[in-house]
């Protein structure tokens, strides 16, 4: 058998691996970010404190995958197995394209729609998170405010900034 295929399949393997790791992570940290809303609903202040180490957790292996997918990268390029060199995780993606081809199912490139899918998916909800905890800081301000007898009211300007005008 061709030995700079098996080392080809070999780099695919570490590949799917890494791409199957960062699936696994990103969907904990959507659980988590789920989580973390419902926690804000119940306004339960130390399960959230709890949460967050966990996050931490999470986004840090993370960031161990994204030098692992780095250092892979490098590898490849010094291989001299692929002739344009590889930059980006969609570059990587083209140039396992004739083994993804050759199986049933297109393991890398589905791994891939499916982290992109997470990735989004994380990312709306942590825009919900974000809606959740300012309408939070806006209603604690307004309380804040009627026990000192302010009131405040919050407008826009022309240039779209806010300004507050107490009476």
């Amino acid at each position: 058998m061709n030995h700079r295929l098996d080392e080809k399949k070999l780099y695919y393997q570490q590949t799917i691996t890494i791409w199957e790791n960062f699936c696994q992570f990103h969907k904990e940290l959507y659980d988590l970010t789920c989580e973390e809303y419902l926690t804000l609903l119940e306004s339960d202040i130390e399960s959230l404190e709890k949460m967050l180490p966990v996050k931490e957790e999470i986004i840090r292996k993370i960031s161990e995958l994204e030098k692992d997918r780095a250092d892979l990268i490098n590898k490849l390029n010094s291989s001299a197995l692929f002739s344009p060199e590889i930059k980006r995780a969609w570059d990587m993606l083209n140039a396992f394209s004739d083994l993804e081809n050759e199986g049933s199912v297109p393991i890398l490139k589905n791994l891939h729609a499916l982290l992109i899918d997470i990735i989004q998916k994380i990312q709306e909800q942590n825009k919900k998170n974000q809606v959740f905890l300012n309408k939070a800081m806006i209603s604690i301000r307004e309380v804040k405010d009627g026990f000192t007898g302010k009131k405040q009211f919050t407008t826009y300007g022309a240039n779209g900034q806010t300004r507050s005008l107490n009476r």
